[in-house]
């Protein structure tokens, strides 16, 4: 028996080995920064995905930095590691340095980072001290002491540092103090900028210090990470931290960024004791807040502007174009994907128009749009859904769908053209025959009786004639009108309660959601619906909003309240652990079947 077992523990043993060596190990490197001067701390973080037991990052040369371990934690949820490591790197010369790839070795592998850039710049110099000067014969008299002025941030330093660090200047003496900048004062409409907000502090503080975002006004704002450094100025070291934000500018003409704050518990010493040779004892709490920002947001040049031109300002985008499928039948539903990925933000961005497609029947475009942080910087997205149904078979082809945008680093308008796709459409196999009247017999004028299904108590109350339908076959031509007139009216009452929208907008949003692989798909699919049947559309509208015109359609509050609810799941399992969306996802996805459906049914009311 014990052989046995041995056997089965040594199994299990190897199973396991192999799922770990399985196990898919990705090795990523970022800075905090990629400008700054000889008086900065850069902090570089590698964080290995997928590596259990200890591994090590083997760092490249590095002559231009100092470089010192800060920390290292690891995190493991259901059996997945996941180590960061931090590095604090202090510059010794100025000029751009190339970090070359960091690699890690497990389970026999080496893996690396891509090579990263950073700029080193020269101190904010000091200005030289004059020296004093004193004649043999003139007698020496006692001049006021002068404080120094700090000098201002090198010109070569890049927008956004400089003006950090210049607004830092004016608070040079101060413990704690906080600043904001922005990388363009003057950014086009749709153009995506950095604000950076800074807390400084010389001495340590109590507490989280908790942080208030800045108020702003005809902008959209997506923070993009916080990290935390070292900065002399003057001859005064501060430690910062720093939060920074992707904005984008909604329209042309003013708009404001407010201060940010934060509350702080500073720390202070008090004299010898003889518990202790120093006792720190907190302050009351104090608030600094950051300075305001006005800015001015500038129109796209109208002169050769593209009709396909919807908005975005950036450089770097790109357009894709597919088909779901590549053969159907005539009269099937093919749906058509247009996805834009680039820098920014493209959800203030306008949906793409499709061109007329000869030979097809086309529907209302669907579109969704989202951020994401790589490599400290906003990285968006924008997908375009459609669905098209081909009238007849023969072979297609969808042309090049163009989108434009304008690039500031060239002073000119661009266009992105999809591929041209091809459908292939075969005769459709199912043919609606109808009724063949003439494989029945006379049928009297069109009326037959069949027989009585009712048998009355008394023979006296029945009518003389029950032939009822031969009578009625037998009205003039006014009575026959009226009927018809009657019937088509019932009909059309029949049409308003569930007009054809209503079939077609659940039968797609079930569809997408039995295909449903994310939680961004089962968005989608409510999405589709909306737009479809209450022409709602949730991309370019708020929560709230959204919520606003189900009300208006008469929509029960407790649907509306449903919706919400699972509408916020969504957005939070987005950014939910990998185990954690596994286990909810069927959830999630019979949550909006549910809601379709009550959907559905509350419209029909």
């Amino acid at each position: 028996m014990h052989k046995y077992t041995r056997i089965l523990v040594a199994c299990l043993f190897l199973m396991l080995a192999a799922i770990v060596a399985a196990a898919p190990v990705s090795v990523r490197a970022s800075l905090n920064k990629t400008a700054l001067t000889l008086d900065d701390e850069l902090t570089l973080t590698v964080t290995v995905d997928g590596a259990a037991g200890n591994v090590m990052p083997q760092l490249p040369s590095l002559p231009a930095f100092n470089v010192y371990s800060r920390a290292t934690s690891t995190q493991i949820f259901n059996g997945h590691s996941v180590t960061t490591f931090q590095y604090i790197m202090v510059p010794r010369f100025v000029g751009q340095v190339t970090i070359g790839p960091i690699a890690v070795t497990y389970g026999g592998q080496t893996y690396q980072t891509e090579p990263m850039q950073v700029t080193i710049y020269r101190s904010a110099a000091q200005p030289a001290a004059t020296p004093a000067t004193q004649s043999a014969t003139t007698p020496a008299t006692a001049q006021p002491a002068v404080s120094k002025p700090v000098a201002q941030a090198p010109a070569s330093l890049p927008a956004l540092e400089r003006a950090l660090y210049n607004q830092a200047v004016k608070k040079t003496g101060q413990t704690y103090f906080m600043v904001a900048a922005v990388s363009n004062k003057t950014p086009y409409a749709n153009q995506t900028f950095t604000l950076a907000v800074r807390f400084y502090f010389s001495t340590p503080f109590s507490g989280s210090a908790p942080y208030t975002a800045p108020t702003i006004s005809n902008l959209f704002l997506e923070e993009i990470g916080r990290t935390d450094g070292r900065q002399t100025i003057g001859n005064t070291s501060y430690d910062y931290i720093e939060v920074r934000y992707g904005a984008v500018g909604v329209t042309e003409g003013k708009a404001t960024i407010g201060p940010a704050k934060i509350s702080y518990v500073p720390l202070s010493s008090r004299g010898f004791s003889i518990f202790s040779m120093f006792s720190a004892s907190m302050e009351d709490p104090k608030t600094v807040q950051s300075n305001s920002i006005s800015l001015d947001i500038r129109p796209v040049p109208q002169q050769d502007q593209p009709s396909t031109f919807y908005g975005a300002v950036g450089s770097g985008y790109t357009l894709t174009a597919s088909l779901d499928r590549h053969e159907v039948e005539a009269g099937d539903a093919v749906n058509l994907t247009v996805k834009v990925n680039g820098p920014g933000n493209l959800k203030a961005t306008h949906d793409l128009k499709l061109p007329k497609l000869p030979n097809f029947k086309t529907y209302d475009v669907v579109s969704s749009a989202g951020a994401v942080v790589e490599k400290g910087a906003l990285q968006s997205y924008k997908i375009f859904k459609t669905v098209l149904v081909p009238v007849s078979s023969g072979e297609y082809t969808i042309p090049p769908l163009s989108w434009s945008y304008y690039d500031p680093s060239l002073s000119q308008y661009r266009t992105l053209k999809t591929e041209p796709l091809t459908l292939q459409v075969t005769p459709a196999s199912k043919a609606d025959s109808g009724f063949d009247f003439r494989s029945h017999s006379d049928l009297n004028g069109g009326v037959q009786t069949l027989g009585q299904d009712i048998r009355y108590l008394k023979n006296d109350l029945a009518p003389q004639s029950t032939d009822w339908l031969s009578r009625l076959s037998a009205w003039d031509s006014a009575s026959a009108v009226a009927l018809v007139l009657l019937i088509l009216s019932a009909v059309i009452a029949w049409v308003k309660r569930k007009t054809p929208a209503s079939h077609i907008a659940l039968s797609k949003a079930r569809t997408q959601l039995k295909k449903a692989r994310t939680e961004q798909d089962i968005a989608d699919a409510l999405s589709l619906y909306l737009q479809i049947k209450y022409n709602i559309h949730t991309s370019s509208l708020p929560l709230r909003q959204v919520q606003d015109e189900l009300k208006a359609r008469k929509c029960p509050q407790i649907l509306v309240d449903h919706f919400t609810d699972l509408w916020q799941q969504l957005e939070a399992a987005r950014f939910a652990p990998v185990a954690v969306r596994e286990q909810g996802f069927a959830n999630l996805t019979q949550q909006a079947t549910e809601i379709l459906h009550q959907l559905d049914k509350g419209v029909r009311k």
